[in-house]
């Protein structure tokens, strides 16, 4: 079944770099397109084939004569075009119902969902094929390793008969979370989820010391993943450049903000029975590890990457507006996924990724509580702000990202509660921790005197800066500018009447200094409990 995405991935239109052609430019293109007008028609590619072993090839066979009517291997140009999803419960749908039939149970509980992200993002391709099934590991990609699932063919060895049968032309793929040895996501959020059920404790310090470990051997796995799924693609004939090959980064579903909403549904009802403390480990600490980790992955292997890690903010459960599915005791396993509304988001983030192959790397966020996912090219660059006069921080109090608290100048150190990052298409100033907070003033005056603070991004014209000289103005009030109100730390920011010649009202946006946020319990904000 095939679906259609109820919104559109928007393209940030000013990531994209504008390209002049120069007369001599001009002249050699046109030089190259008559040349190619002139020279003979290339042959069809041929390349070589490897042999499936005989129970593969009895299958690829029953497949072909399915989908063509007969058995035969075809060439590449003679084939339907598909898009392939490939891994664990991020992508086979877990949590979103709806399963394909004979992947919810008795036997098999791969979870694929029909509403999943590639059945619901917009491709030129006439089929789609969704592998992944929920709790699978990296070594599950690996052809003929002999580990499989339920009464499933190695994922691996099924992407084989595929690659052989229809013309490939993207590979989607989430990886990592469930190896053995690593992160072992569902077994954490289980025993967290327990301990507050039980109300025990927080799970955190059971895990804090050895995550950096864990995910080290998540990275491991995840390449040795993706290292067979390229020979395997090679294998059946194709090249590297033949396909789009593209791995994603994992979202946060907890948030230690969630009671920021204003119509909080409950922990019990909302699903999000897990202490703050808890939430914020998750967000704050293992989120953002896994993605470095992830990211270094697609870097090691050559493959594109499409960081979704902030997808959720804004969205996690007991949100206004969730996209994950909160706890569950219905197959409890399906707790803490995203759901159908996150499914959207994803699927138009890989059309909009999909659609521009020519990006190694995008991030794909809601900007501003708009429920639309938008992709920006590359990678968001957080950067501290640094006071020019006084080289003390902007930092948000008690490294929380509440809304409503307040902004201070502070040591510089690196944390998340010091990483801001200016769109520059909104203009708005976000906060690395939570990608929903941006900065604005306490009150509706945009007027001096009125204190910075954190608040959720709307696109508001008072959440809009401009840098102008090292100034950070109020594009709503140009005449105010955000400045420290003394010299020492943990003065708060403040707006005030913008004065150029005034060093303590200069900032510079810099690469982050320090390391904190990653330690023992240096991510914990003073608001969780």
């Amino acid at each position: 079944m095939f679906t259609t995405a109820r919104s559109t991935a928007r393209v940030r239109a000013a990531d994209v770099p504008s390209r002049r052609l120069t007369g001599l430019a001009l002249l050699l293109g046109c030089l190259a397109g008559l040349l190619a007008v002139q020279a003979p028609a290339a042959a069809a590619r041929v390349r070589a084939v490897a042999e499936l072993p005989t129970d593969l090839e009895k299958i690829r066979a029953g497949e072909s004569t399915a989908l063509y009517g007969s058995p035969e291997l075809r060439a590449l140009e003679q084939r339907k075009s598909a898009v392939v999803s490939i891994g664990d419960s991020q992508v086979s749908g877990e949590g979103v119902g709806n399963y394909e039939p004979g992947t919810d149970g008795p036997v098999n509980f791969c979870h694929r969902s029909v509403d999943a992200a590639v059945h619901q993002a917009r491709f030129d391709t006439e089929l789609r094929f969704n592998l992944a099934c929920s709790g699978a590991e990296s070594t599950h990609l690996v052809y003929r390793s002999g580990s499989k699932q339920f009464d499933e063919l190695n994922q691996g060895d099924s992407l084989a008969i595929k690659a052989r049968n229809t013309r490939i032309r993207l590979i989607w793929l989430m990886s990592g979370a469930n190896d053995h040895g690593g992160l072992e996501f569902g077994p954490l959020a289980k025993d967290c989820a327990g301990r507050r059920l039980l109300l025990i404790g927080n799970c955190w310090p059971t895990y804090t010391d050895v995550m950096q470990q864990r995910i080290n051997s998540s990275q491991a796995s995840l390449e040795k993943g993706i290292a067979s799924v390229r020979q395997t693609m090679r294998d059946a004939g194709y090249g590297d450049g033949d396909y789009q090959f593209v791995l994603g980064s994992y979202p946060s579903p907890f948030s230690p903000d969630v009671e920021d909403n204003p119509k909080f549904p409950g922990w019990d009802q909302g699903g999000c029975l897990i202490y703050l403390k808890d939430q914020a480990f998750g967000r704050n600490k293992v989120v953002p590890l896994f993605e470095r980790a992830v990211r270094q992955a697609a870097k090691n292997t050559g493959v594109r990457y499409l960081d979704t890690s902030r997808l959720l903010h804004g969205h996690e459960v007991c949100t206004d507006t969730p996209w994950a599915r909160g706890l569950t005791f219905v197959g409890s396993q399906q707790s803490f996924h995203p759901n159908e509304a996150g499914h959207t988001a994803y699927g138009d983030c890989l059309t909009a990724f999909y659609a521009n192959p020519g990006w190694s790397e995008a991030t794909c966020v809601d900007p501003a509580s708009t429920g639309t996912a938008t992709l920006y090219r590359g990678l968001l660059d957080f950067r501290q702000l640094r006071n020019t006069k006084t080289s003390l921080c902007v930092d948000s109090e008690g490294y929380s990202t509440r809304v409503g608290y307040r902004l201070l100048a502070w040591n510089c150190t690196g944390g998340g509660n010091q990483g801001f990052w200016r769109d520059p298409a909104t203009a708005s100033l976000h906060i690395e921790l939570n990608h929903d907070r941006c900065v604005g003033p306490a009150g509706p005056a945009v007027a001096p005197g009125a204190a910075a603070q954190l608040q959720e991004c709307t696109g508001a014209a008072n959440q809009r800066w401009a840098v102008v000289e090292g100034l950070l103005r109020s594009t709503a009030n140009p005449a105010v500018c955000l400045a420290p109100v003394a010299e020492t730390p943990g003065a708060a920011v403040q707006l005030a009447a913008c004065n150029p010649a005034d060093p303590g009202q200069s900032w510079s946006f810099e690469p982050q200094t320090g390391g904190v946020g990653f330690g023992h319990s240096d991510w914990i904000p003073t608001s969780a409990y």
